[in-house]
């Protein structure tokens, strides 16, 4: 994230929300989302996306276990 004009690509988007962005990346990508209310948008949908991926598998039903280990 070079420049304030320039909207994050998804790839950068997705790496952040799930925690996987490079250090070096995050402070530019955060200073951008203070301004640009199109990547604001961007980031709470995808946001809401990733929250229901995990509400899904965190009630999703528990793995039968086999040889005295849960199978994934």
């Amino acid at each position: 994230m070079e420049d304030n004009a320039q909207h994050i690509n998804e790839d950068l988007l997705e790496q952040y929300l799930f925690g996987t962005l490079p250090d070096v990346e995050i402070e530019s990508l955060e200073e951008h989302l203070l301004v640009c209310h199109s990547c604001i948008d961007a980031a709470e949908q995808h946001l809401a996306f990733v929250q229901s991926l995990r509400s899904t598998l965190d009630n999703a039903a528990p793995r039968t276990r086999v040889a005295g280990r849960q199978s994934v």
